[in-house]
């Protein structure tokens, strides 16, 4: 905060890793692809000591790869970080599953309106509608539980394993997609375990659609060669 006039001090490196992270989840920046930080800083209209800090934050995430004498280039995809990205996920997300606290009637009708909108996202073949509304709604399952520090490594694997989320998505559209037009019947599972307080059915169903997403996952990866 700005003493001066109590107005929030805006972390410019941060908004900027955060816009071209997002560039890189919707495949708008391929595997491989060069980062010029004269081009970067010209298209967030800063300099380039904001996007070079923004850089290396990517990097030390693991979104990036440094290379002191070529630069900054997108992260390639492998089967082998996929698999340790989902392992990590599923050890914590279990964690944190098993200590939900029972959502109240308000709470409930919140995630049944989010899923909902889900389904007319499905209905309208808008694919990066759903990676955004589908993110949502799984912040606000996992929100349920207490433990808010283990929830933040969750959400900071989540957008380590958000591009990989996007390679699935860019097979096929929410409608046509087998995992997106199948993910609204799994979502209504979860709320119906959570409506009856049933944590041993809402873990099962958990598993059932991780196992799901990460066999997809990987049989792309296969079949790309990574």
């Amino acid at each position: 905060m700005d003493s001066a006039n109590n107005t929030p001090v805006v972390d410019v490196p941060a908004r900027i890793a955060n816009e071209i992270q997002a560039l890189i989840n919707r495949g708008t920046l391929s595997p491989g692809v060069h980062l010029g930080q004269a081009e970067l800083a010209e298209r967030f209209q800063t300099s380039r000591v904001p996007v070079r800090e923004a850089l290396k934050l990517l990097a030390a995430q693991g979104s990036l790869q440094h290379d002191p004498n070529r630069g900054f280039f997108v992260a390639p995809l492998s089967s082998d970080e996929a698999r340790q990205l989902y392992r990590m996920r599923h050890l914590l997300e279990v964690d944190l599953l098993s200590t939900v606290e029972w959502p109240d009637k308000p709470r409930l009708a919140q995630l049944k309106a989010m899923v909902a909108e889900l389904e007319s996202i499905v209905a309208a073949d808008d694919r990066s509608q759903w990676a955004v509304k589908h993110r949502e709604f799984q912040l606000a399952i996992f929100d349920l539980s207490p433990q808010k520090l283990i929830l933040r490594e969750i959400v900071r694997l989540w957008a380590l394993t958000d591009r990989y989320r996007s390679l699935l998505l860019a097979t096929g559209s929410p409608k046509g997609n087998k995992k997106v037009g199948r993910a609204c019947e799994q979502e209504h599972k979860l709320i119906a375990a959570l409506e009856q307080k049933d944590l041993k059915r809402l873990m099962a169903v958990y598993d059932e659609e991780r196992t799901y997403v990460e066999e997809v996952l990987l049989g792309v990866l296969r079949d790309r060669g990574l």
